[in-house]
């Protein structure tokens, strides 16, 4: 069934001025409500980023008035406690709540210091529980400062165990600290704008079932279109979709109707339109330039559980979004063992040669006969990437260790996927000058907008140089940024799976506000120029 008679119904959104907003970033009510409707997104529950940054007297009136002017938002209020004097008691918040047609409140008790304890809160939070209205805790993950401890959550949680609870911004590290908690609190509710983990929203299905799991965007810092393809290519029932996409939301609410539906359609690319039904794209070969897998059968890897995520679950998602072949590194290989992890990249290339292409990852500090490593991985196992890897290895990439292998790949016009290190910049103008003919792919372009203006400044300064995407920020207008510094032959698809699962990162490009063709050069094109440019004897 489509997902056309489905609304979606945002429970993550902030407006408003903000600090330390990048001047390409987007941020008035108006571009939030014009990505809403470009993603056919119907309805978002908002706060005012200075009821957050400044005060809640601040903020909070400014983000109900917005909301009486746009009826596709609904407001939150930032509340904290009563005792100094500086906000109302929870008797009369309540009923300012009622007045201004307000149904949540948000807590930050690290920003405001305040403690999460009865003292503290138990008398707001026992008035919350007995009206039935919707709390949300801001974990806090992608920031400096966590929030809310698990252990502080656990509290609420037991405490009150009516009270309705939504946790924004956990990570997708956070699985095995979350899972005991939400099974054993029905309770508890979570959104995935910043958990996109491989497969989550199925295996939460599995685990508690879906009517605690929201759909979130975190806009305008992060692509609406990200968090909506988590949901429409899932695999998920059509009612468990409808759930998670604004049912549970609306519920929680205890509004009477959804979000209205949009009086007539947007007009859409192709790309777009296979995203919005949850469909591959089946006219283009679509390349995942950056991949991993663990072991085969594997489940995880250090501070990550992840679901099926050897080559067989990586291929398998994959081909959802019509990806036709994946470039993949093994987790071990970058992360310890390079001898036993690019085991595992030569056995996926064997079980999956038409759509695995292998990053061989060489850790300096072990290898001893450059020209034996190389002649084996590429000339006998057909791997075509370069894969250093600076955080784990440690080794500055234009360390004189290297030059074999950058030789190497000179030579053969090998393609390297380059991680950013302390030094990036200026170790990239070293060797992107020096060796010509490999391809660097810099890797995670889009994770900030500092990120981004350096990876677009290298770009600038050598055509061998392309901006890889990934990231689970996916910064909003952060592609269409890029694409108009360096145009899109230059950026590049990748999603970083397994850790991260592929859906997001695809509806990052597919519902970005580009050209089609630009889509087109981004998810596949520019990648197969990149392969056929590689050189080998087998």
């Amino acid at each position: 069934m489509p997902n056309s008679d489905i609304r979606y119904f945002d429970s993550f959104a902030a407006i408003g001025r903000r600090a330390g907003k990048d001047p390409e970033a987007a941020w008035t009510t108006e571009a939030l409500l014009a990505e809403m409707e470009r993603c056919q997104v119907h309805g978002a529950l908002v706060i005012s980023h200075q009821a957050k940054e400044v005060h809640p007297v601040v903020g909070n009136p400014i983000v109900t008035e917005i909301c009486d002017e746009n009826p596709r938002l609904y407001p939150c209020w930032v509340v904290v406690p009563h005792h100094s004097g500086e906000f109302p008691p929870p008797d009369i918040l309540l009923k300012k709540m009622s007045a201004n047609g307000v149904r949540a409140l948000k807590i930050y008790p690290r920003y405001y210091k305040h403690a999460v304890d009865e003292r503290t809160l138990g008398e707001l939070l026992a008035a919350l529980q007995e009206k039935e209205i919707l709390l949300i805790v801001d974990r806090g993950e992608h920031e400096q400062t966590v929030q809310v401890e698990w252990s502080e959550i656990a509290w609420i949680c037991e405490n009150f165990p009516d009270l309705l609870l939504l946790l924004h911004n956990v990570r997708w590290e956070a699985t095995r600290q979350l899972l005991p908690l939400a099974a054993q609190f029905s309770n508890l509710h979570f959104e995935f704008s910043n958990y996109q983990g491989n497969r989550m929203l199925e295996f939460w299905c599995r685990q508690i079932g879906h009517e605690r799991l929201l759909f979130g965007s975190e806009a305008l810092e992060k692509s609406i279109g990200a968090a909506r393809a988590y949901i429409d290519y899932s695999d998920l029932s059509h009612e468990q979709r409808r759930a998670i996409a604004g049912g549970n939301l609306k519920r929680l609410l205890g509004l009477s109707e959804p979000p209205p539906p949009y009086s007539k359609p947007t007009a859409r690319d192709a790309i777009v339109q296979q995203a919005l039904a949850g469909k591959p794209i089946t006219d283009m070969a679509v390349i995942d330039s950056h991949a991993h897998i663990v072991q085969k059968h594997g489940r995880g890897a250090a501070m990550v559980a992840m679901n099926e995520a050897d080559a067989k679950g990586v291929v398998e998602r994959n081909r959802k979004l019509g990806v036709t072949k994946t470039c993949v590194s093994a987790w071990t290989a970058i992360w310890s063992d390079y001898k036993l992890g690019n085991k595992d990249t030569e056995l996926a290339v064997q079980e999956f040669p038409d759509e695995i292409v292998g990053y061989v990852a060489l850790d300096p500090n072990y290898v001893t006969d450059w020209q034996a490593e190389c002649r084996y991985y590429y000339e006998e196992c057909g791997f075509k990437g370069m894969k250093p890897y600076w955080p784990r290895m440690g080794r500055p990439y234009n360390d004189p260790l290297y030059e074999p292998w950058w030789q190497y790949g000179n030579e053969h016009h090998l393609f390297a996927l380059m991680h950013p290190s302390d030094n990036f910049r200026e170790e990239m103008f070293d060797l992107a000058g020096r060796y010509p003919n490999v391809n660097f792919l810099l890797a995670h372009s889009g994770w900030t907008w500092s990120q981004a203006r350096m990876h677009v400044d290298i770009a600038k300064q050598f055509p061998n140089c392309f901006l890889e995407i990934t990231f689970t920020s996916v910064t909003n207008g952060i592609i269409e940024y890029m694409v108009r510094e360096v145009g899109s032959e230059r950026v590049l698809y990748g999603s970083d799976a397994p850790m991260r699962d592929p859906f997001p990162q695809f509806g990052w490009v597919a519902y970005a506000d580009i050209s089609e063709d630009d889509k087109r050069n981004i998810l596949g094109r520019n990648m197969q120029r990149i392969l056929s440019a590689v050189e080998l004897s087998k």
